[in-house]
């Protein structure tokens, strides 16, 4: 499991999650055993770190929003047929 809630992204300054987002995604693909890696993102509300998810940790795989918190549900490549699936 991930749980996405930081670094702030709410003022101009902050780096927002647009890194911690694509990481995740990275980390849940890359795992090694079976099943899947849940995936929780916080503080979903800002428009870059939407397209973010939507981009990386794929609409597909989004199995509930609530609020401001995210669930997704992320296969590892490794329990994929090559050429057959799409990342997203």
């Amino acid at each position: 499991m991930i749980m996405i809630n930081a670094p702030h992204g709410y003022f101009p300054e902050a780096q927002g999650r647009m890194g911690t987002i694509f990481s995740a995604a990275v980390m849940a693909r890359q795992r090694k055993g079976s099943g899947v890696t849940l995936v929780f993102l916080h503080d979903v509300d800002w428009k870059v770190e939407r397209a973010f998810a939507a981009e990386f940790l794929c609409k597909k795989y989004l199995k509930k929003a609530v609020g401001r918190l995210s669930h997704f549900k992320i296969p590892s490549v490794m329990n994929r047929t090559v050429g057959v699936d799409s990342i997203c």
